[in-house]
């Protein structure tokens, strides 16, 4: 019987440490709240029960996604001076989750996990004395104040948590909605009966097609309806928060709620072909409270029947919302939705040049009727993002997938289309003009984007460049003729390289230069004060107050957070991002590792790690990821770790697979990876870092697919990591990752990227690499499943090719027990072993 084994010292060190600190900002962005869970979870955690129905894992029990783990601590930080309170949590309590901000007050509420019963516990904490109802935090007494905790009473109701959090504010605050269970809900689920039958489905004569991705935890006979509906019914409970009394009556105003019911009589049709998001769905406007006054506002049956083509969508109505400019105490509130022209197929012909339509419906509060549809807005293209603005205005965003290109219009308040502000590709990082800041609108609820002027809004972007990301600021005014944009922040340039004036704020070169990575995290609503994060290779991520405008003395910038090093094994570890090309020409890059005091004489063992990427566009695929200057540390999924090890680390290495105009980049999928691996080997070896024949490459998911082609097609490795991975593509027969043909389409495609089918040709390699797979038994991911993993075994095995198997208990795609990670490091440090000097 095997047992939990743990790495070296080192290894244990970095796979174990603190947690970071969760940060949430306060409405007002006057307070952050800092709260920490604690390190890795024990197997335990993970072996408690789950149900696993329609899609969905959760805790049967708590009522909750399963597997949370719960914040330990909780800590309020004003922002501006620093100040600081710790609230003690309940005396009952295991840990808090779900913090939710009150729209216009310095008030929120959070979930406490009560000691030893399955249950949470509801809390709201208040500034005391805080009578200041707007946004606009100019309260500058708030420092001074006290928070205090007060228990809401649900009088024994117990919230749902399974799909989303239980409770969300009315978006004006005088509510509090929470999800519970029905009060005539059996304290029990249904029985399991001894035998549900004969397991059925069937596709009738004449029925559309229904192509479909190898989803897991399926409905797959009538007892798992019953209990999915036992599970997922809820009643909404309202909570007055000027009083904090909580009621089933219904309050008759002209507020609503937009409500999705899924029914279950779409079972005897479809029993196990629908995940949760494709149900038969009814969507409901209701007043307050339980709902004793309903509007429907459509029926749609079950929707299995998308084409696989990413430019694809549901034939039904979709995505149903409020339109956040329409105002509640007016006489009509306004419903928009989607509807695609062509049935959602992309090999349809569109509707007078539109492919996507959005509607609009008014409902008359004193009829509680709905209008007649009326056209808001028409695309050319497939709907992607809608976001407004305060004053009506708003901007859409529309995308198409094959050749991925998005567009970005200006709409005017009844929908017109104003402007275009840009058409691209979205692999085009350079040249990403970035996407507009939102925050939360006056009046509280709904984010908005944020204007500083009438023809002006701000943008944010990663500022992708050949110097590595420097993450920016715009304003850009569309009041001109010409759409114009001003730089007004960006991160500090590195000390070396060449810049581009236009890029720089103001479009002046800057005269201090630092290696550091700095990102925006918003501004605040003075439109000057902004917060930013600021890291380098060997300081870990803090966070800043800083001004647009020149600060004077110490007011132009402080400091709100000092965390400190979680991970002081990695001091000393050097990184590089290195640039190479492929053979044919394609620019490439990767982060090089060093160990801590390497003297750069001697070749070291070296670990590749990837996960290759589809472009359409060969220039896009050669740009700089990432920054050299961010933090050096190590998730427990990276390689890093290993160059405290003394290894020399190849991370990231670029993998892009091309598939330029009509070609389909993964018809030359096994070409390309080799090409780019080949190219990361060489430039390592002639850099001296890297002893040809100790060199070993891994990665998760698809890096797992791709290490398994790497061995099977060349002899530049000696041994391969493979963790979650996929390695026969006929087990997804409709579409995996960027792949949208079926594979009656690609036949030969799908063949040709099964490892599976190369394994003889692996065994005949010149130097044949050693296979160490790894996978957690619960894999719900819908293209690697574990049977993937032992099938591959299988097949290794009968050709007497060195190779491992290990299977982690109760483990997702992900990892997260402590006994498996420590684990799965112990595995991968023996199998490396023999690479070492």
């Amino acid at each position: 019987m095997s047992s939990y084994k743990e790495p070296s010292a080192v290894l244990k060190r970095l796979l174990t440490p603190p947690k970071d600190p969760s940060l949430t900002l306060s409405s007002n962005y006057q307070w952050l709240v800092l709260t920490q869970e604690p390190p890795l979870p024990s197997i335990e955690l993970l072996a408690k029960k789950e149900e696993k129905l329609a899609g969905i894992r959760f805790d049967p029990e708590l009522l909750t996604p399963s597997r949370m783990q719960y914040a330990e601590n909780l800590v309020l930080q004003h922002m501006a001076t620093g100040k600081r309170q710790e609230l003690k949590l309940p005396e009952n309590s295991e840990g808090i989750r779900y913090i939710r901000f009150h729209p216009l007050k310095s008030l929120f509420v959070f979930a406490s996990k009560v000691k030893d019963e399955a249950r949470l516990e509801l809390y709201q904490c208040e500034l005391i004395g805080n009578n200041n109802d707007n946004n606009n935090g100019d309260d500058d007494d708030e420092s001074e104040k006290v928070w205090t905790m007060t228990k809401i009473e649900l009088h024994n109701r117990r919230m749902n948590f399974i799909q989303s959090c239980a409770y969300q504010f009315a978006s004006d605050g005088s509510k509090l909605f929470i999800k519970v269970v029905p009060s005539t809900t059996s304290k029990t689920p249904p029985d399991e009966p001894i035998s549900t039958g004969p397991a059925i489905q069937e596709v009738q004569l004449g029925a559309r097609k229904a192509p479909g991705r190898t989803y897991q935890d399926l409905l797959k006979n009538e007892y798992d309806e019953n209990k999915l509906k036992y599970y997922m019914s809820v009643e909404v409970l309202s909570v007055d928060m000027s009083s904090s009394t909580s009621t089933l009556e219904a309050t008759l105003s002209n507020h609503y709620l937009l409500v999705r019911v899924v029914d279950f009589f779409w079972y005897n049709q479809s029993p196990t072909l629908v995940t949760r998001y494709l149900f038969l769905v009814l969507e409901n406007l209701s007043t307050y409270g339980i709902w004793k006054r309903e509007l429907n506002v459509t029926k749609n049956p079950v929707d299995d029947e998308i084409p696989l083509s990413f430019d694809a969508c549901s034939r039904h109505p979709r995505s149903f919302s409020f339109h956040p400019c329409s105002n509640d105490n007016d006489a009509t509130t306004t419903v928009m939705y989607l509807k695609a022209t062509d049935g959602g197929d992309p090999e349809n012909e569109p509707v007078n040049g539109e492919r996507d339509v959005v509607y609009c419906q008014k409902i008359d509060a004193k009829s509680f009727t709905l209008g007649e549809p009326s056209k808001f807005v028409g695309l050319e293209w497939r709907y992607s993002n809608l976001d407004f603005c305060e004053s009506g205005m708003s901007i859409i965003e529309e995308y198409r997938w094959k050749d991925r290109m998005e567009r970005k219009w200006i709409l005017n308040a009844d929908g017109t289309k104003k402007k275009l502000l840009w058409e691209r590709s979205w692999e085009d990082r350079y040249n990403h003009p970035g996407e507009p800041l939102t925050r939360r609108g006056s009046k509280g609820g709904q984010y908005f984007i944020v204007q500083p002027s009438p023809t002006s809004i701000y943008l944010k972007g990663s500022g992708a460049s050949p110097l590595g990301d420097r993450p920016f600021l715009d304003v850009l005014d569309f009041g001109s003729e010409e759409v114009q944009t001003t730089r007004l922040w960006r991160c500090t340039a590195p000390e070396e390289g060449e810049l581009d004036a236009a890029k720089e704020v103001n479009g002046v070169l800057p005269t201090e230069r630092k290696d550091v990575y700095e990102s925006l995290v918003c501004v605040l609503p003075d439109n000057d004060s902004i917060m930013i994060s600021r890291e380098s290779k060997t300081t870990p991520r803090n966070y800043f107050l800083s001004k647009l405008t020149d600060g004077e003395g110490d007011k132009a910038e402080i400091q709100v957070t000092q965390f400190e090093h979680p991970q002081p094994d990695l001091l000393g570890v050097t990184k590089e991002l290195v640039h190479y090309k492929r053979d044919d020409g394609v620019e490439l890059t990767a982060n090089l590792y060093l160990p801590a005091n390497y003297d750069g004489t001697t070749p070291l063992p070296t670990l590749f790690w990837a996960y290759p990427r589809e472009f359409k566009d060969s220039k896009a695929a050669g740009q700089v990821k990432g920054s050299k200057h961010s933090f050096v540390a190590a998730h427990w999924a990276s390689p890093i770790h290993w160059a405290a090890k003394g290894w020399c680390i190849v991370d990231n290495f670029a993998l892009p697979v091309i598939g330029e105009g009509d070609a389909q980049p993964n018809d030359t999928f096994i070409e390309q990876i080799v090409s780019g691996a080949t190219a990361a080997v060489e430039y390592a070896v002639s850099r001296g870092v890297c002893d040809k024949d100790h060199c070993a490459v891994g990665g998760h998911s698809y890096g797992s697919f791709m290490t398994a082609h790497l061995l099977s097609h060349t002899s530049l490795f000696a041994a391969g990591i493979g963790r979650s991975g996929a390695f026969n593509r006929t087990l997804t027969p409709m579409s995996f990752q960027s792949e949208d043909r079926s594979i009656w389409e690609a036949r030969e495609t799908y063949i040709t990227m099964s490892p599976l089918m190369h394994v003889k040709k692996m065994s005949e390699q010149e130097r044949v690499g050693k296979m160490l797979l790894i996978h957690g038994e619960a894999d719900e991911n819908s293209g690697t499943h574990p049977m993937q993993s032992e099938r591959y075994f299988a097949a290794l095995k009968a050709f007497g090719i060195q190779s491992k198997l290990v299977m982690l208990p109760h483990e997702r795609h992900s990892y997260r027990a402590r006994e498996s990670i420590l684990h799965m490091a112990y595995e991968q440090e023996e199998w490396l072993k023999s690479l070492e000097k």
